[in-house]
């Protein structure tokens, strides 16, 4: 798995962009997690390399206070196991965030995951992109406004939600994806590279918590475990962004145990469906009831 951490870092004095690159990309390396300054690029990072520290130019400054300068970052990982992602990433944001980087509504945090099975098993493919679109109203409902109606991850149509089927070969597979745009919740294009063959989830605002990405890697992890798992039959009707719908998508995808799907689930799992349902109650909650709450 990868991640990109999109977001901006104060340029404090002189200097530009990339000084703030290099001086990041420096304390990273200094902290023992090996990281390479570089412009915007989609190349394999240096071998012996853990992290990318790159210019974002989509990003935008911070206009609370005028006259102060902003770089604008996208941090990057090389491909991790979890367990590496658990050592490298949450001292990484700790540097981050102890100079001074903020996210905005421009900030974005994208997470790929390997799917080698779409080479020899091009169904799940069709299996993933069959389980996005009965679960995405309640996934863009977890997300922030700023991410509900966005042109760098859209939600996918129902013409999408089909473009897989009858799908055999890697071949075919390949024709298909030619066609796609990346700026989609889901985005399959990587899979035409025979040296990547990930698929990327953009849909997350930008953070800098460990805790919210931790989360989001685990959940997106388990959503491609349950597509090469299972056989996900196409569903005219998704979920709706409510309670139940979410509940559904927890037990559908093994976050919660039910004897008909998933009679074990692990207790990280379990935290993340709890964590899950958290972030729903907070961008779903009645109007009245969030003004009471402001109010006392």
């Amino acid at each position: 798995m990868g991640v990109e951490v999109e977001c901006i870092l104060p340029i404090i004095g002189v200097g530009e962009n990339v000084d703030v690159q290099r001086l990041l990309a420096d304390v990273l390396t200094r902290q023992g997690l090996p990281a390479v300054c570089r412009g915007y690029s989609h190349h394999p990072l240096p071998p012996g390399t853990s992290l990318a520290v790159e210019h974002d130019s989509s990003l935008r400054d911070e206009e609370r206070f005028s006259g102060v300068r902003w770089a604008k970052v996208e941090l990057k990982t090389a491909p991790l196991t979890w367990t590496e992602l658990e050592r490298v990433m949450p001292p990484a944001l700790e540097i981050v965030n102890y100079l001074g980087a903020r996210v905005n509504v421009s900030c974005g945090l994208h997470v790929h995951h390997n799917l080698p099975e779409a080479v020899e098993q091009p169904q799940v493919v069709r299996n993933l992109q069959h389980a996005w679109w009965r679960v995405h109203p309640v996934v863009f409902g977890l997300m922030a406004p700023s991410r509900r109606n966005n042109q760098y991850c859209r939600r996918p149509t129902e013409a999408e939600a089909t473009q897989f089927d009858g799908v055999r070969t890697y071949e075919r597979l390949c024709e298909k994806l030619r066609r796609l745009d990346r700026h989609v919740g889901l985005n399959f294009l990587n899979l035409l590279s025979p040296e990547r063959l990930t698929v990327e989830f953009r849909v997350h605002q930008g953070t800098t918590d460990w805790a919210k990405l931790r989360a989001w890697v685990l959940f997106t992890q388990r959503l491609v475990e349950h597509a090469v798992a299972r056989s996900c039959q196409f569903s005219p009707k998704p979920l709706e962004n409510s309670r139940a719908g979410l509940n559904a998508m927890l037990i559908s995808v093994g976050l919660k145990p039910n004897n008909r799907v998933y009679s074990k689930v692990d207790k990280d799992l379990r935290q993340v469906g709890k964590y899950l349902l958290k972030r729903w109650r907070h961008f779903n909650q009645p109007q009245d009831k969030k003004v009471k709450i402001a109010a006392a």
